[in-house]
């Protein structure tokens, strides 16, 4: 729970526009309870169902990973829904089977 709290606090101190940066940041950070660090960076939604979300991102330099669209698991229960192309702001795990969201949000920019 305490994790969670600081993943929240953590998330919210990352949303709020203090300093806006010219090209989208990644911020790799701490472990979460389960053991497995989270991503915060930016993308555009770009499909949506109770199971996965479709999201298109730049290139995630602290995974190695290129700019790509990739599907991200929903938590039980899922995320509010958000329409298709909004530009979004969203945390993401490693977990058995994939990547899990835990925040995701309309982009503030």
């Amino acid at each position: 729970m305490r994790n969670l709290l600081s993943v929240a606090v953590f998330s919210l101190l990352l949303l709020s526009p203090v300093v806006q940066a010219e090209e989208p940041t990644t911020f790799h950070h701490a472990a979460t309870e389960h053991g497995a660090a989270v991503t915060h960076t930016q993308g555009v939604l770009k499909a949506w169902n109770p199971h996965k979300v479709s999201i298109a991102h730049p290139a995630i330099e602290s995974l190695g990973w290129p700019p790509m669209t990739m599907n991200f698991l929903q938590p039980q229960p899922p995320l509010a829904e958000l329409p298709a192309d909004t530009p979004i702001e969203f945390s993401f795990r490693q977990v058995d089977g994939g990547y899990q969201l835990i925040t995701l949000s309309a982009s503030q920019q």
